[in-house]
């Protein structure tokens, strides 16, 4: 006596179904969860409006100075877009010596970064950051995301612009403690 085909081939279906990996379904935070966003960086995002109250020249701590090279006081500068600080790292020559500064974007964020070069994605302390060569200028910068929709940029400007993405990282690992 013979089965009919459709038991076995039944019989394989429910045992495949039972073998998957994946649960259906929606997800939804436990009872309790924060529910706020929490951007790629796990860090949970900062009111908006958390950089208005800070000043370029307060972000880069005094006991940096000396270890960047930075030989004079922060002068603070902005634009319609932007606020910032300089200082200058005089290395003895001109070809050598290159100005730091610490430029804050209120409302625009990492992805809003214009260059001609390829921007390069990294992390600088629990910040997402992007490393990028400066438009117009001979720089290499560091932006450092503090919301989808703002961020600060250290940015180090000389004549040697690939020379300069190592003080720049080292200037933007003393100023990200100070970032929301």
């Amino acid at each position: 006596m013979s089965r009919p085909w459709h038991v076995p081939a039944a019989l394989l279906v429910v045992l495949c179904a039972a073998c998957t990996t994946q649960t259906g379904g929606i997800a939804l935070p436990a009872p309790g969860a924060p529910t706020g966003s929490t951007p790629t960086n796990g860090r949970p995002l900062p009111d908006p409006g958390a950089l208005r109250a800070a000043q370029p020249c307060d972000l880069l701590p005094a006991a940096a100075l000396r270890p960047l090279g930075v030989t004079g006081a922060g002068k603070p500068a902005s634009t319609s877009k932007a606020r910032q600080c300089e200082w200058r790292v005089d290395k003895g020559t001109v070809a050598e010596s290159y100005t730091i500064a610490v430029v804050i974007h209120e409302s625009t964020g990492v992805a809003d970064i214009k260059t001609d070069k390829e921007i390069e994605y990294l992390n600088v302390g629990a910040h997402s950051a992007a490393r990028f060569f400066t438009r117009g200028t001979a720089g290499c910068a560091l932006g450092l995301e503090i919301t989808p929709t703002s961020r600060v940029d250290v940015q180090v400007t000389g004549e040697d612009p690939e020379a300069l993405c190592g003080p720049a990282l080292e200037a933007a690992k003393q100023v990200e403690p100070a970032l929301p």
